[in-house]
This record gives structure tokens, C-alpha cells and sequence, in this order.
């Protein structure tokens, strides 16, 4: 059994769906998604899905912590989760000491499929922590954004995992701890970097070294053919080109106007001209196309 855990409040309820809709599809082996709703629109789309189990925000309140995550992220009017950028360490660690699953593997609800992700959880193997990297950034960059990326994180249910599972719980809850000044500058990710200081580099897996996956913030420095991504693997695998069947890709921003059939990839232009990169554009026009399958099926 894979277990995949994901989280969103309605209005990333149809890129929910479209990750879902890409494991029914690409998954060979039996899985689980753990769903965290939170809200109640969520909670009845996913509450009838095969392969989901879905729980609610309450659940991940009576967590230890979670009232200080809460104070050091009030709410503001019109705000359904201000502190939604933390409950992946928090829902993953119910998952693993509260649930008891042997592992598990997160996603961004903007998270899309092309293979079978148990290409994922063989590269893992016996590692305690599977991260991806950004790619484009070098790992002694103390640059806000950090070197690895929070959208997808596989923790094992062990010492070790679970050491870095807590670790990052624990920190992202309290702004009042040493690392917050070099590493809270951008939510819970720079703070990956500090898992090889607690538990050592032997326990913990760069995922980029097997999987192929793409960003928009790395894309400038890929190219997509045929199923395979081609990227500049100089601050990851000191390679220059590395070629690698695409596994997934990471639609962060991304947003769509299906009444005008269109989509825009980013809020503001940050992610800069990367569309004319070989293959870009097909593959942000495929995953429109499959936001819109999931839209429709789902009648969002």
C-alpha cells in the first residue's frame, strides 16, 4: 500500500481532484490519499472517493503546538486557513505518530503525475526522509526560498524520520526558536535544510538523483520532450545535462479562466519567460486540459 497525503481548502479543491485523478491513473500499486479538509465543501467531494480517507481540521487542532501555530498566524477577515502552509508537518505527523502509517509521502495539491509514483517510494528505499530540490539554487545559498521545496516530502516512520518529522513541526510553530531569522523567511521550507544536521545525510535521500520533476522556477533550465525532462543538473548532481523520465511536476500559481479557456502560470510575473522552453507550454496546456477534466467530472 502507498500512502500519499495531501491538504486544501476549497479553493484548491479542483487541483486536489486533478492529483487525485493522476494517481488513479498512474498508481500500479494499491493506495491511500489522506485527505486534510478544511472546510466542509472539500469534506463532501473527497468524503466519497475511493482510496481517500478524508479528515477534518479539528482533528490536527488537538495536536500539541497547533494553538501556537494558531496565535503566530491570526486570521484575517476573509481568510479560511491562515496558517494552511503549516499543516503539512503537522497533518504528516498525525498521520505517523497519532495514525500509524509506516510512511508516507506529501504532495501539494498542485502536484501532477505523469508515472507510476512508486518510482518514488523505490528511490526511497530504506531512507528515513526523501526531499527534491529547487534545482536552480545552490545549497549553501542562504536564499529565502531554501534548497529543497516543500511540495513533495516522503518521511518513514522511524527514528529518524520522525526526529525530522517533529523537528520541522515543532519549529514552524514557534517563531521564538534560534533558526527563525535565517530560515523562517519563507514559511516551513528552508527549514528542510537542517534535517541532515539532526539526523546525518545517511538517513536522508535527495529525490532529484532518480525522479525526474520539473517547477515553473526551474523550468527556464528545462526542456520537456517525449515524456522525458531535460534539465542543468549543476547545483544537484554536478552534471550539466541530466535526462530523466518525467515523473511529476509542480504547478505552483497556476491559475485558470476556463470561461475564457485560458490559464495564466503565474499572480505577477515571477516566474519570468519560461513558456518558450522546449515543451513548456504543451505541458502547462495538458495540465489545464486535466484541471478542466477534473472540473467537469466533478462538476466544481
Amino acid at each position: 500500500m502507498l500512502h500519499f497525503s495531501a491538504i486544501s481548502d476549497k479553493n484548491y479543491l479542483m487541483f486536489g481532484l486533478t492529483l487525485y485523478e493522476s494517481l488513479c491513473e498512474h498508481c500500479a500499486e494499491p493506495f491511500t490519499l489522506h485527505y486534510l479538509a478544511l472546510d466542509d465543501e472539500v469534506e463532501k467531494v473527497f468524503g466519497n472517493l475511493p482510496n481517500v480517507i478524508v479528515y477534518d481540521l479539528e482533528t490536527i487542532e488537538k495536536q500539541p503546538l497547533f494553538d501556537l501555530l494558531k496565535a503566530n498566524n491570526p486570521s484575517k477577515p476573509g481568510d479560511l486557513s491562515p496558517f494552511h502552509w503549516a499543516m503539512a508537518s503537522f497533518f504528516t505527523y498525525y498521520l505517523l505518530n497519532d495514525i500509524g502509517l509506516p510512511y508516507c509521502l506529501y504532495c501539494d495539491t498542485d502536484i501532477f503525475f505523469y508515472r507510476n509514483p512508486a518510482e518514488i517510494f523505490r528511490s526511497v528505499d530504506d531512507y528515513s526522509v526523501g526531499l527534491v530540490t529547487h534545482k536552480h539554487i545552490p545549497k549553501n545559498d542562504n536564499v529565502s526560498v531554501g534548497y529543497f521545496n516543500v511540495g513533495v516530502i516522503y518521511f518513514r516512520n522511524d527514528q529518524d524520520g520522525m526526529a525530522c518529522l517533529k523537528f520541522w513541526r515543532n519549529v514552524v510553530a514557534d517563531k521564538n526558536t534560534p533558526f527563525f531569522q535565517v530560515y523562517g523567511k519563507c514559511g516551513d521550507q528552508a527549514y528542510l535544510q537542517i534535517f541532515e544536521y539532526i539526523v546525518g545525510q545517511g538517513s536522508i535521500k535527495t529525490l532529484d538523483l532518480d525522479i525526474g520533476h520539473g517547477a515553473p522556477w526551474n523550468f527556464s533550465h528545462c526542456e520537456i520532450i517525449d515524456g522525458n525532462i531535460t534539465w542543468n543538473g549543476k547545483f544537484v548532481t554536478g552534471e550539466e545535462v541530466v535526462v530523466q523520465p518525467l515523473v511529476f511536476n509542480h504547478f505552483s500559481h497556476f491559475r485558470t479562466d476556463f470561461e475564457n479557456n485560458s490559464y495564466k502560470i503565474d499572480f505577477d510575473g515571477e516566474w519570468g519567460n519560461i513558456l518558450p522552453n522546449p515543451g513548456i507550454t504543451e505541458t502547462y496546456d495538458n495540465y489545464f486540459a486535466a484541471c478542466k477534466a477534473a472540473k467537469e467530472k466533478y462538476a466544481l
